[in-house]
């Protein structure tokens, strides 16, 4: 899906323009863990974002990622870290769909990543993989986009399909912005979307000085079909906020779920 931070720009600026945390949703996922308490387990960690937090509150934390260029930004800023928080960190390469870590985990979190499953057979095999790695009792947090009809609808269109704004983004260490566009396209028959994004870095002085595209395709789940397939796969719903607020879903919201393994469900068997 992404390239290496050489080759591709959405993972070498990553923490720039999408690895922006609020405060809100930084603190609803510190609250899930301290409530359900630690190991954790973070699927899709990325370039670490919720994995460090976890660590520096002291919780050992496994991260995943299927990007192997995610993870090298993740470890070079591991080095950077004190030794008693690094420690505490593990890291692996494996699809969100196909891993087996051997342990279980009281906390697992997926963070705007559970819709890079693009098939249902991803979206079980990865419930299932949650399940058996879930510990009698804990809880899988994860967020998904609330779609409506309009909202895929616009990305068939044509006009979804041309570049438009997404923002300007200053780099941390001084040199120079980022310019930031973003196209669409989707496929209505199977619910997926793919983004474009075409970054272009100017130095201090407003010069270009890079540029490139990266694309990614992600799959959206309605609210009923998403508890459906939560149901299937033995959870269930602890509860369901629209933001990191615990604010109700509505039209304009995320589906934010809190999800323990139903009566029977002991995690041990293949979904």
């Amino acid at each position: 899906m992404y390239g290496s931070k050489e080759t591709d720009l959405v993972v070498k600026y990553y923490d720039a323009v999408f690895g922006i945390s609020g405060e809100a949703e930084l603190s609803w996922y510190q609250e899930k863990v301290r409530s359900s308490g630690g190991p954790v387990l973070d699927l899709g960690c990325g370039t670490g974002r919720l994995t460090i937090l976890m660590a520096t509150e002291g919780y050992e934390v496994t991260g995943i990622d299927h990007s192997e260029g995610m993870l090298e930004v993740f470890r070079c800023k591991l080095v950077e870290l004190p030794s008693d928080v690094r420690r505490k960190i593990r890291l692996e390469n494996h699809t969100m769909s196909d891993f087996n870590l051997g342990r279980k985990f009281n906390t697992i979190i997926c963070c705007d990543a559970f819709f890079h499953n693009l098939t249902v057979d991803d979206e079980i095999n990865c419930l299932g993989c949650v399940a058996r790695h879930l510990s009698p009792g804990g809880h899988f947090v994860f967020n998904l986009p609330n779609p409506t009809c309009e909202f895929i609808q616009a990305a068939v269109a044509s006009a979804g399909q041309d570049f438009k704004p997404r923002g300007s983004f200053a780099l941390a260490d001084g040199s120079g912005r980022l310019l930031v566009e973003q196209a669409q396209a989707a496929n209505m028959q199977d619910q997926e979307i793919t983004t474009t994004i075409h970054i272009v870095r100017y130095d201090p002085t407003g010069r270009e000085v890079e540029s490139g595209n990266s694309s990614w395709t992600t799959r959206y789940l309605f609210k009923y079909e998403a508890i459906h397939l939560l149901n299937r796969c033995g959870f269930k719903i602890n509860s369901l906020v629209g933001d990191y607020r615990n604010g109700p879903v509505t039209g304009d919201s995320q589906l934010i779920f809190d999800v323990s393994l139903s009566s029977g469900n002991t995690g041990l068997e293949k979904i």
